[in-house]
């Protein structure tokens, strides 16, 4: 099995994300393009056997204190190996082991990987996790978030409070649209996070350029209430059976109609009426530690607990 560098955009490589049982849109080089090219030094490794293409996994080298880490993602939630469907254990251990001597032979210190939760997987197969930890790779961190299982999404289901707090808001006349500019939704992000001391991850033209990327996987659902904007979610849709609430706010000033509960909802029927599986409401948890608020908010639309895991592989002492 041979490693080789891929710089740049990549179709078979994207193609062979999309069409694998774990892969994901922050794995495609797609995605990653949108970032400036002085940003991240990105180090994408794609594994070959006998020619054809068996795992791809994004990420960058990241100076550690003078130390070379090599770090999956660089510039997205999460990353990590992604395979075809059907590979042997064998072919995984293979792959694992020609990535840790490529990195070996690369002057690599570290190499630190994030996982996508188990809801990202069309298979329960763990044999990379085992793979990983049989190669020394040991667990990092663990973050929580929270996870809504759309098959058993109905209203019957919900929170009685979220379910008077939806009838408050359309009876307030609060309406939900797709589509539309991210110019006035970032307004009104920005503004919600400024009063946390906070800033938006992307900038107003960065949210634009992924939309312009991926106009059908990047969705903003609007909060309009008669002819102004006054709350937004903006979503992603991962692969074939899951999407990840990306960003989610409202405007102070139309707190009282439940507007950020109006447009989760919204956000949430649609992507169950569309046949995906789960749909990912983001983390609850900052360095292990659980944001109490956000997880009870969340909760409320029947949300489990999934998680991101982070992994370590020590090379150098």
């Amino acid at each position: 099995m041979e490693v080789v560098r891929i710089d740049g955009i990549d179709p078979e490589w994207d193609r062979f994300v999309w069409d694998s049982p774990g892969g994901t849109i922050f794995h495609t080089l797609k995605f990653l393009s949108y970032h400036p090219l002085s940003r991240f030094d990105f180090v994408n490794l794609a594994m070959r056997k006998a020619g054809r293409l068996v795992c791809v996994i994004p990420g960058g080298r990241v100076d550690a204190g003078g130390r070379a880490l090599y770090r999956s993602p660089v510039g997205a939630s999460f990353g990590g190996f992604v395979f075809a469907g059907n590979q042997s254990l064998k072919t995984v251990f293979e792959a694992v082991g020609v990535f840790i001597d490529h990195l070996k032979e690369s002057g690599f210190a570290a190499a630190e990987i994030t996982l996508p939760p188990g809801c990202y997987s069309e298979s329960g197969d763990q044999a990379l996790g085992f793979a990983m930890a049989s190669s020394g790779f040991e667990t990092l961190s663990r973050e929580a978030t929270a996870v809504v299982p759309l098959g058993a999404a109905g209203p019957e289901n919900l929170a009685p409070s979220v379910r008077r707090n939806l009838r408050r808001a359309e009876e307030s006349g609060i309406r939900v649209k797709t589509g539309g500019a991210t110019g006035p939704f970032y307004e009104i992000l920005a503004a919600n996070l400024a009063a946390k001391g906070a800033t938006p991850t992307h900038t107003a033209e960065e949210l634009q350029r992924l939309i312009d990327l991926f106009p059908k996987r990047i969705l903003l659902f609007e909060g309009w209430l008669d002819d102004r904007l006054v709350g937004g979610c903006l979503s992603l849709i991962c692969n074939q059976r899951s999407a990840l609430v990306f960003y989610i706010c409202d405007h102070p000033d139309f707190r009282r109609f439940r507007v950020a509960e109006f447009v989760l909802h919204g956000c949430l029927v649609w992507f169950k009426e569309q046949g995906y599986t789960y749909l990912d409401l983001g983390t609850i948890s900052i360095d292990g530690q659980v944001n109490w608020g956000l997880a009870r908010f969340k909760s409320k639309f029947m949300a489990e607990t999934y998680v991101r895991e982070k992994y370590v592989l020590r090379l150098k002492e």
